[in-house]
């Protein structure tokens, strides 16, 4: 009898096991790091899948420089994701070709949605829609890093405007030292440094009513002031053209670049790099009086094509609760928190990386979210800078084709 009920109860265990896993839902979600090494978004995901065990994550890392190809191809054959890291610049395309399943349904049933900074859900709109289709979930806005003890050395001060960063920028250029004055990203990922610095020169996208002037004078001057940063005034590394996040970073860390535009998410690193010596300021601008710099989200999408959209949602959302949005920001390739009672901590508060973020923030611009965009931010920006530094096309020629493929 004894023998009859262990085997009736230990088939009545493996029905359950299999009922269980049965019941499993399967979601995929895409994703790209600044810092590839940082392991907090897979250990994450690990929790995630061990505390929810009706729902299972396989996460797939893709580089930053093919992802939206990558992204549209595999949707374009209904072979995409169910839940991608997602940036602002691609709302417009997407939305528009009719792959972004909206999420206010969703939201509205969330139990974190009043802890969203405010204003940060229409970051995750297009233009002329209500409709959210991105769950913020990080936002940066762009700084400079500086080397405190070079400037020190060399009696100069922090760089407020462009004319001080031209200054030491030409002061701390040392080519038979391999050293130059800063750390231009002409490579993958360099369009939103390029914008910070066009939007500190007064440039801008767009104006007010929603037509197209990257390409008018002031943008084309502006342009042609970054581009002399290499081709005129020699005080960005020859490898410029072709340089990415990590040769920027790697380069100013090792002590070839005094300055390097970026934003908190490499913050700790650059600390654990270089202490006391890395100071960090507002991005220069053309009239300090009337600054700008650049803005970036990226959050969590959902598309059409997934046939597991409540699952989905369930994973995003709890990415961007307090627990997961702590530690998320606090990692080496963290960035702004999205939820007010993170942004309340004190280390938003006095960390001066976090601090000069926050109030850049208040003036800080985004890419619009339209059309064509996308296109422009992963691929196009890329092989059009490397042409005008280069050489091979003019200021004008360069922001005529940008303006071109936004309209």
């Amino acid at each position: 009898m004894r023998k009859v009920l262990f085997v009736l109860t230990f088939t009545l265990l493996l029905v359950l096991t299999a009922v269980n896993v049965l019941a499993q839902t399967d979601i995929t979600y895409w994703l790209w790091l600044d810092d590839p090494t940082d392991p907090t978004i897979k250990n994450l995901v690990e929790e995630y899948n061990k505390t929810h065990p009706d729902i299972n994550v396989n996460m797939e890392m893709i580089p930053m420089s093919q992802y939206h190809d990558r992204l549209a191809t595999a949707l374009a054959t209904n072979s995409g994701p169910d839940v991608a890291r997602f940036k602002i610049w691609w709302l417009g395309e997407f939305e528009k070709a009719g792959l972004l399943e909206g999420l206010d349904n969703y939201i509205n049933s969330w139990d974190m949605k009043n802890d969203v900074i405010d204003n940060l859900w229409d970051t995750g709109k297009v233009p002329g829609k209500d409709e959210v289709y991105m769950m913020p979930h990080q936002f940066i806005s762009f700084y400079m890093y500086y080397r405190q003890d070079w400037f020190e050395e060399n009696g100069l001060s922090e760089p407020v405007s462009f004319a001080d960063m031209l200054e030491a920028g030409k002061a701390l250029t040392d080519p038979d030292e391999q050293r130059y004055g800063f750390a231009l990203r002409g490579g993958a990922g360099g369009g939103d440094q390029w914008l910070a610095f066009m939007l500190a020169g007064g440039a801008r996208v767009i104006d007010e009513d929603g037509n197209v002037i990257i390409n008018n004078d002031t943008a084309v001057e502006v342009n042609q002031l970054y581009i002399d940063l290499f081709r005129k005034h020699h005080i960005a590394p020859p490898t410029c053209p072709t340089d990415g996040f990590a040769q920027i970073m790697g380069g100013f860390q090792s002590g070839n670049t005094a300055m390097a535009m970026h934003h908190v998410g490499s913050s700790k690193t650059m600390q654990e790099a270089l202490g006391d010596n890395v100071a960090v300021t507002a991005i220069p601008q053309k009239d300090p009086d009337n600054p700008a710099t650049i803005a970036a989200m990226s959050g969590h999408v959902m598309f059409k094509t997934s046939a597991k959209k409540d699952a989905a949602f369930k994973f995003m959302s709890w990415m961007t609760e307090k627990r997961a949005m702590e530690k998320w920001t606090n990692s080496a390739d963290g960035q702004l928190p999205v939820l007010k009672s993170v942004a309340r901590m004190p280390k938003f508060q006095d960390d001066p990386f976090y601090k000069v973020s926050m109030e850049a923030a208040d003036y800080a611009k985004t890419w619009p979210p339209l059309p064509g965009v996308g296109y422009i931010t992963s691929s196009l920006w890329q092989e059009l800078m490397q042409k005008a530094l280069l050489g091979e096309i003019s200021s004008q020629e360069m922001l005529d084709q940008i303006a071109e493929n936004i309209q």
